[in-house]
């Protein structure tokens, strides 16, 4: 990890990944979704399942690529077929309500990119075609938002250093991170232990990490609203998915220096 400035106040948060539980009864339900809302996460879960059929069926019409409309329905099917596959063959992996979550994404994610692979051709294109599901398109309207909130805060170091202290908890248990802050002026989140890398590592397809995790973090610190504000600096000085031993996110508040 980069080593913060000895000046100022530094506070660590940690959390540290756990072995993976074979039954429900030993996983906990430490996110506060599955704490308080327990049959709605369920719900949830099936809403953003549904969604995600409902946006692989509008990009297979919309490629451009006739052989993708014409297999429509096949290529739902299939995929349909091999994430269900997929989610039961690997429940073990579920220590938490996160890990339930990440599961579902990843499983999805793969059983996209092995299902269109025969009809694309190109692996890149596979790839966007899943990052795009995972809401790479969503920028457009994620960056205005982001602009607003940005005008509004008058603390905006502490509104985005917020974002990263909570995308660690929000990782949950099947993944290893760290938080260090030196309060306003700096916050790093390194991810020692990351579930997609392992997911993807042991079914063969690495490349798919940075087109999951990866992608859908920097939605939220590599806006032009946060780039071209001026006072703060987002960087990924490393990252688990480009072959290093972790993923660091570091934010400085360039007025603080």
């Amino acid at each position: 990890m980069m080593a913060l400035r000895s000046g100022g106040v530094r506070r660590a948060i940690a959390s540290r990944a756990r072995t993976f539980a074979s039954s429900d009864d030993d996983r906990e339900p430490d996110h506060w979704l599955s704490r308080s809302f327990p049959k709605q996460e369920a719900w949830l879960l099936e809403q953003a399942e549904q969604w995600w059929y409902k946006g692989l069926s509008a990009l297979l019409k919309s490629e451009g690529q006739p052989s993708l409309a014409t297999n429509h329905d096949l290529i739902l099917t299939q995929v349909r077929d091999r994430n269900a596959s997929l989610q039961r063959e690997n429940r073990e992996r579920i220590v938490d309500g996160r890990s339930r979550t990440h599961l579902q994404q990843a499983c999805l994610a793969l059983a996209t990119y092995e299902k269109l692979s025969p009809w694309v051709g190109d692996k890149q294109e596979s790839l966007l075609m899943v990052s795009r599901l995972l809401g790479k398109d969503s920028a457009s309207i994620l960056n205005p938002l982001q602009r607003m909130s940005m005008w509004l805060t008058r603390n905006k170091f502490s509104m985005v250093a917020n974002r990263i202290k909570l995308l660690s908890l929000d990782y949950g248990s099947s993944f290893e991170t760290s938080v260090e802050e030196e309060e306003g002026l700096e916050c790093v989140l390194t991810v020692k232990s990351c579930f997609y890398d392992r997911f993807f590592r042991e079914m063969e397809v690495p490349e798919l990490t940075s087109a999951t995790c990866c992608s859908v973090d920097a939605l939220w610190f590599t806006s032009d609203a946060i780039r071209d504000d001026g006072s703060l600096e987002f960087s990924r000085p490393s990252s688990i998915a480009e072959g290093d031993d972790t993923c660091v996110l570091r934010l400085v508040n360039r007025k603080g220096r």
